[in-house]
């Protein structure tokens, strides 16, 4: 019922914006004309011969969210699997893919944790601080390298254009306080901001408090023909994390430090020249039994929570746990790119190496020495490193309606070897507003350090993995209507050699391994919509995604941890209006996902299918001058929501909030 009603109000909506979209007065198309930077050669919107999705910073302003996971959600429509909120932890799936299987970038830069997909969003950026998001549907690459493999996320930073002062405050159930201070000037060509955020909760259930804290700041200096940008950034999270990895151990607690220092260079319009260089450092430290003074607490060599001593269950008794997990791992990399124009196209190469390594007190090899680790009782005692060297070659060609692209990235991994990733995009504007489009592009992602070495009281890894591959073809249209998008595609892609854990029945333990194949199809459409004047119309914006898939494996029947359980369906719907009231405004987030697969209940222990979900997320906007009072209701139908087995989700969270900001006077 509470879907089909959904359906019916998205239908009305879609029906009115139709309807005066095509016979009111022509105009800019705002999406259109946007310039995407996820492509090699950056390019307008309406040009790209792919599947490309942007959420801008108006979009931002008004969604009922609180962090980027969600923002990726509502207005991207991705999977989101969430099993902390509110930017706790979340892992990202697009058309399908593992949360392994994305490249997150911040500004062109790629920033994936060597040692977990559970890490990528772990990025020390605000959603204040952000300009526009792009997502790459389908492979990459070709343009950026491994782990481009089913998806990109490029995160651009906002480069403001006055001196301001901004705070946000929002406050509600479950001691929840947020607090966000973002300061900016400008001197001259030169800009700096600097961002300072708490965010904090006592936990919609037991083990689930958290507490993060993040600061940044961006220089950027503005050349002749350039643009020079700097960014440090640091994030410092702590939270209970209850069941997120077995349900055999619910007082789990997990700690994550993570920095990022970067710094690019992009200069010159006829040959333009991109260089940057950053270095990403991340420390997690994975406590199976919570060490606090009201939790766990060592007491010799064991730990003890009043009568409970922490261990596991064997046939001669209690083995005791032995301590927490240490890791710490470094992502250095460095990329310089070039690109010009001759008679056949626009031409783009470039040259990428980077160096990632971990030391830890469980993954890689043993070492021959130890190190300590910083916050802990523990020592380094394991070590992995590999190199990687990306050359990429990539052509755009446009002859009046009609454009190409194609290009070839080969990549070498020091464990794995070279490897190929080749790929041709081809795109005709049927008429002057309607272009269709084809694309076929091959993939590939090395596998984490958790999938070679991760051994745990539920999980048993497997250091001969074998690199994932994947060939991906889609045909797909854009229509463009004044300021309405509309976007669609059929795709199918080939995987070999799919990482997964799994296990063959509820009592074993789940295994990393190379699933035979996997064999996806998939149906895509989205549609946007801005009002051109966004203050006085009474519907501001529209947005739309949805996705079917239908994938077939080769591997047996296995339950799966995370390659099968993708969503058969899923609809992201957004809506944002004005009422009769003056000032006064509401931002709409529906989400309905259907998610393939099953888990094992730990109550129970019987298999369990994943039960529809619906999401409804409503803020409600009140300007007065310079302040912005809002009420946000989260899961506003109260549903029981279920993204990981046995992880359950908050229900109706209510959320109070102010957001200001201080203009001052510009400095020549």
């Amino acid at each position: 019922m509470k879907l089909r009603l959904s359906i019916y109000i998205i239908g009305i909506v879609l029906l009115t914006l139709f309807q005066k979209v095509v016979l009111g007065q022509s105009d800019t198309i705002p999406l259109a004309e946007i310039e995407i930077n996820s492509a090699a050669n950056p390019m307008l919107f309406k040009q790209v011969s792919r599947s490309i999705q942007v959420i801008t910073a108006k979009d931002l302003e008004a969604a009922p969210v609180y962090s980027l996971d969600e923002v990726l959600r509502y207005c991207g429509g991705l999977d989101v699997r969430e099993r902390g909120t509110l930017g706790v932890q979340s892992d990202v799936s697009i058309r399908g893919g593992g949360m392994d299987q994305n490249l997150i970038m911040v500004n062109g830069i790629a920033l994936n944790d060597p040692q977990t997909g559970h890490h990528n969003l772990n990025q020390a950026v605000m959603l204040s601080n952000i300009e526009k998001i792009e997502i790459l549907d389908g492979p990459g690459s070709r343009w950026f390298g491994p782990n481009a493999f089913s998806g990109g996320i490029n995160i651009i930073t906002r480069q403001p254009l006055k001196n301001q002062l901004s705070l946000d405050v929002s406050g509600g159930q479950h001691g929840l306080f947020f607090a966000d201070v973002s300061g900016s000037f400008k001197i001259g060509k030169w800009v700096n901001t600097t961002s300072f955020g708490h965010h904090q909760s006592d936990g919609y259930m037991r083990n689930t408090d958290f507490s993060m804290n993040q600061v940044s700041n961006e220089s950027t200096l503005k050349l002749k023909d350039g643009l020079v940008r700097i960014y440090v950034g640091y994030l410092n999270k702590g939270f209970g994390a209850n069941s997120f990895y077995t349900a055999k151990y619910p007082d789990q607690y997990e700690q994550i430090k993570s920095s990022l220092a970067s710094v690019s260079l992009e200069k010159g319009t006829k040959l333009p020249v991109r260089l940057s260089a950053s270095w990403r450092r991340l420390y997690d430290r994975f406590e199976l039994f919570r060490e606090d003074k009201l939790w766990y607490q060592k007491q010799g060599d064991v730990y003890i929570n009043g009568s409970d001593t922490a261990g596991f269950p064997t046939a001669g008794g209690i083995y005791p746990y032995q301590g927490h997990n240490y890791h710490r791992t470094d992502v250095v990399s460095m990329n310089a790119g070039l690109g010009f124009k001759t008679v056949a196209g626009n031409t783009n190469l470039g040259i990428t190496a980077s160096y990632e390594a971990i030391i830890s007190n469980v993954l890689g090899d043993m070492m021959l020495d130890t190190i300590y680790a910083p916050s802990g009782d523990a020592w380094y005692n394991h070590a992995k490193n590999r190199e990687n060297i990306t050359f990429y070659l990539n052509q755009n060609y446009i002859n009046g309606r009609f454009s190409i692209a194609g290009g070839l990235a080969a990549f070498y991994n020091s464990d794995y070897g070279l490897h190929f990733s080749p790929g041709v995009d081809v795109g005709y504007f049927v008429l002057d507003n309607l272009k269709v489009y084809g694309s076929v592009n091959q993939s590939i992602r090395m596998p984490t350090f958790t999938d070679l070495y991760y051994q745990g009281p539920d999980q048993v890894s497997n250091p001969d993995l074998k690199p994932e591959s994947a060939t991906t073809y889609e045909l797909g249209a854009k229509l463009f209507l004044n300021r309405l998008t509309v976007t669609g595609s059929v795709f199918h892609r080939d995987g070999k050699h799919l990482i997964d854990w799994v296990k063959e029945n509820p009592e074993m333990k789940w295994h990393s391994m190379n699933l035979t194949s996997l064999k996806t199809n998939g149906i895509s459409c989205s549609m946007q919509y801005f009002a051109k004047e966004v203050k006085s119309a009474f519907v501001q914006s529209v947005g739309l995604n949805y996705t079917f898939l239908k994938s077939n494996k080769s591997s047996g029947q296995y339950l799966s941890l995370y390659a099968l359980d993708y969503l058969d369906h899923n609809l992201a719907f957004n809506l944002t209006h004005r009422v009769f009231v003056k000032n006064l405004r509401f931002s709409w987030m529906f989400n309905f996902q259907q998610r393939n697969g099953s888990y094992v209940d730990f109550t129970s222990g019987e298999v369990v299918r994943y039960q529809p979900v619906h999401r409804v997320n409503l803020r409600v906007n009140y300007q007065i001058k310079r302040l912005d009072l809002s009420l946000t209701c989260r899961n506003l139908l109260n549903e029981k929501t279920v993204d990981y087995g046995n992880v359950p989700q908050p229900g109706l969270w209510i959320i109070a909030g102010l957001r200001t900001s201080i203009d001052f006077p510009l400095s020549k």
